[in-house]
């Protein structure tokens, strides 16, 4: 039996939204600490800080959505995996005209630590060049039955090894 599949993975729109919220959640309470640590007297040194934090999450949180990347899986029948990377695609890296800067397939390895799961995928691939790349993979990141095809091909390599 042979498996082989062609999937472009996108970042996933709820996994940006859930840092995006955690990123946050975490700059609001770091400024209410702050704020009601020194609630007694109000001490500018401390607002200063509290507001810092909140900038900090906001930018955080604009980090999320800028920072976006897209990955071209391709596995072969005999279970060879190549990836593509394309980085700035997000909204934003569009807006500012810069070209993708697609590199040419490298031939990856799928990690036995990779997390497959019946609704979330974290692939673990590792390059040529011994670095390892891991790319989390939600059923919204891919178009149609991309995870579905993505899934049983990692599942079927995993098998095999």
């Amino acid at each position: 039996m042979t498996i082989a599949a062609s999937v472009v993975v996108h970042s996933s729109p709820s996994l940006r939204l859930a840092f995006a919220g955690m990123s946050c959640a975490a700059g609001v309470a770091a400024a209410l600490v702050l704020i009601d640590e020194f609630s007694d007297s109000v001490h500018l040194p401390c607002l200063v800080i509290g507001l810092i934090c909140a900038l900090l999450a906001c930018i955080g949180t604009l980090q999320v959505f800028r920072s976006t990347k897209t990955f071209h899986i391709d596995i072969s029948g005999i279970g060879q995996m190549r990836l593509t990377q394309y980085s700035g695609v997000s909204a934003f890296a569009r807006a500012s005209h810069r070209p993708l800067d697609a590199k040419g397939a490298d031939l990856v390895q799928l990690l036995s630590d990779s997390t497959l799961w019946p609704h979330i995928l974290v692939l673990r691939l590792k390059l040529e060049d011994g670095a390892v790349v891991a790319i989390p993979v939600l059923p919204d990141s891919v178009h149609g039955q991309g995870f579905h095809e993505l899934s049983v091909a990692c599942r079927w390599i995993a098998a095999r090894a």
